[in-house]
């Protein structure tokens, strides 16, 4: 057992003593420094006190915050909610307390000569005071601060109803026809002999993608993207309204330019010019890939129609892998058992990044889920590691990276050593067989595993700038650059062996088309999150009230091909837009960009490259947001980022 990593046994009673003891810890922290004297300042007793105040408030309650996504426990998931809930609160009295915010801009007119690491932290602390209004007349101030409040106990609920969702479509055999054997052995079953198909997504993606029946997917993408319809479309409109006022008090035309204001885009205008010339770049592509499409349903059905439905486009993107490529992903899965995949990635990784992944006897939150240490050459702890990869009832529904700890500089000038978890919902162990992962599982593994890396290889100075607490049209940049290596034969082989026949690697065949089908839906994939970026940026520049509803139908059959399926809500279910992501979908594409540019490097030095993998984790995971993060990929590239690299990536050029 290791005393310095961290614990989860958390109980509701605990969890709910908690909120009071950190708020009081967080007060004694910050107790003398609005009472310094101006001459007395410096940036230790005023700066520094209040970053570490910040810092160690938010490593208290994380960890049981986190409860509230992944504990098996209905009470300790309840009180978690409740602690997370009033602790984001706290958080808007904290960035609009008077006195903190007058001590620092006190200190900063002092002029002081700091570090470029200081002056940053100093210029970004307060513009988050001002950003929640400090600076304003008091009447104005105490708008934004309850509107900000109100703000976070509707998201709040928004993401509580996603994660409650437990609805289930019960089918017939004949219903299931196109499915794998795995997959319909491992359904729960009606007293009435049907089998209920759920809306976590190793049911609805394998379903959508395989099912032979037009009228059973129908339904169940009418269910999927009708989830919490009752309460979420009012929750989502509410917020954008709310979003809207918040950032008009404050002096900003609009939400999106409030929220933008400290992200490398800048502004709205900026994001818009780029989503439309990427989009303008991929419509051909896209209309190409549709009609091959509408093609190979008009065979199968007979017509000549020219569209496909919502219901339609991922099952016939499938059968044309099959059909054009003689790829089947079932079959091709079984060359990707859990385990095989989770060695093959620790050691592709350990060796491009210099440390080892080893399991460690570590507390856990729940039986399924699993520990490491990442060890350095030296031998020492650089950070540690967890998974949690299957579904359950109450547990978050989508795939992310918690950072679980921030590592950070200590008061006695030890390094405080970070802890992140991948929370994911693969498909389990079934009927004997292993859990065998879908190659699109394998790249979102890639994708998380990128965030770990952030967490895990960070050295900031400040809890403030430490891993992932980058511009979020950065974040995704080390995911995004991740995913990369999924498309590359020597990994494959890596991360491949049959379950039954673990010597048998995915075939050079099976590998080479699976490369090779890497773009032949990056049309229809890119338009599809183009609009979604899009679609955000509309509801948050609107003047006036937003129907999501019919904004989303007019844009998804305009920019993404695919219409919306009449009678359906899925901006209820759009939880990145309640969840940190709000103003801020271009970022996937934004930092894809950022990062094909960055592995460009790796493809000319080679992607096992150590010293390639130093440099990278030296310029771009290490520092977090201590530096400007264009000037960080300049370094690292020699010149800004380019076009070019992404655009090649996707045969779009």
């Amino acid at each position: 057992m290791d005393n310095g990593a961290p614990v989860f046994d958390y109980t509701p009673e605990g969890i709910r003593a908690l909120a009071d003891q950190v708020i009081n810890d967080f007060e004694a922290g910050v107790k003398g420094l609005a009472l310094l004297s101006r001459e007395n300042r410096d940036f230790s007793n005023t700066v520094l006190a209040f970053e570490r105040a910040v810092s160690d408030f938010s490593e208290a309650v994380n960890i049981p915050i986190a409860m509230a996504y992944v504990s098996d426990n209905a009470e300790v998931r309840k009180a978690a909610q409740e602690l997370e809930l009033r602790i984001s609160q706290y958080s808007v009295d904290i960035f609009t307390r008077e006195d903190i915010f007058n001590a620092l801009n006190e200190y900063a007119a002092k002029g002081e000569k700091l570090g470029e690491v200081e002056s940053r932290l100093l210029s970004k602390t307060l513009l988050d005071f001002k950003k929640n209004g400090l600076g304003l007349e008091p009447r104005k101030k105490n708008k934004v601060k309850k509107l900000l409040k109100e703000l976070i106990e509707l998201e709040l609920s928004f993401s509580k109803n996603l994660r409650e969702v437990n609805d289930s479509l019960p089918l017939t055999l004949e219903e299931l026809k196109g499915l794998p054997e795995d997959f319909v052995s491992r359904l729960e079953k009606t007293s009435d002999g049907k089998y209920l198909v759920t809306m976590n997504y190793p049911d609805y993606i394998p379903f959508m993608d395989n099912a032979e029946s037009d009228g059973a997917r129908k339904r169940l993408e009418a269910m999927f993207n009708n989830r919490c319809a009752a309460s979420n479309v009012r929750l989502m409109e509410d917020a954008i309204a709310l979003r809207r006022k918040i950032a008009g008090l404050i002096g900003y035309p609009n939400f999106a330019d409030y929220m933008l204001d400290d992200r490398m885009a800048k502004n709205s205008a900026n994001v818009i010019e780029f989503l439309e010339r990427t989009w303008a770049k991929l419509r051909k592509k896209g209309r190409k890939e549709l009609r091959q499409r509408a093609k190979l349903k008009n065979k199968r059905v007979g017509g000549l129609d020219k569209t496909l439905d919502a219901w339609e486009w991922r099952y016939y993107n499938n059968q044309l892998k099959k059909e054009k490529y003689a790829l089947d992903h079932e079959k091709i899965k079984e060359y990707f058992p859990l385990e095989t995949v989770i060695n093959g990635m620790f050691d592709i990784f350990g060796r491009v990044f210099a440390v080892k992944f080893e399991t460690a006897d570590l507390p856990v939150w729940h039986k399924d889920a699993r520990a490491y240490k990442v060890k350095n050459v030296d031998g020492s702890t650089a950070a540690y590691f967890y998974f949690d990869l299957f579904p359950r009832d109450g547990k978050y529904k989508h795939a992310a990276c918690f950072g679980l700890r921030h590592g950070r500089e200590d008061r006695d000038g030890s390094y405080i050593v970070p802890a992140a978890a991948i929370v994911a919902n693969f498909p389990s162990p079934c009927s004997g067989a292993p859990a065998l992962m879908k190659f699109d599982d394998l790249v979102t593994l890639f994708h998380e595993f990128g965030h770990v890396t952030h967490n895990i290889f960070t050295k900031a100075k400040y809890g403030k700038f430490s891993g992932t607490s980058v511009s979020r049209d950065f974040v995704e940049v080390p995911s995004k650059m991740l995913e990369n290596w999924a498309y590359y034969g020597e990994v494959l082989k890596r991360v491949s062996g049959h379950y039954k026949r673990p010597e048998d690697k995915l075939p050079d065949g099976l590998i080479k088309k699976l490369i090779s089908t890497k773009n032949m839906d990056s049309g229809l994939v890119y338009l599809r999150q183009i609009f979604f970026s899009i679609l955000d940026l509309r509801y948050h520049t609107a003047k006036g009230k937003v129907d999501t509803t019919r904004l989303y139908e007019k844009l998804m059959k305009k920019i993404s091909l695919i219409p919306m399926s009449s009678g359906t809500h899925p901006a209820a279910s759009f939880g990145h837009l309640m969840g940190g992501y709000e103003a801020g979908y271009y970022s996937y594409l934004w930092s894809e960009l950022i990062a094909a540019d960055l592995f460009s490097v790796f493809e000319e030095k080679g992607i096992m490259d150590p010293a390639t993998g130093a440099r990278y984790r030296e310029l771009i995971l290490a520092p977090g947001r201590s530096y400007d993060e264009a000037g960080q990929v300049e370094k690292f590239l020699g010149r800004p980022a380019a076009e070019e690299a992404f655009l090649r990536s996707i045969d779009a050029v």
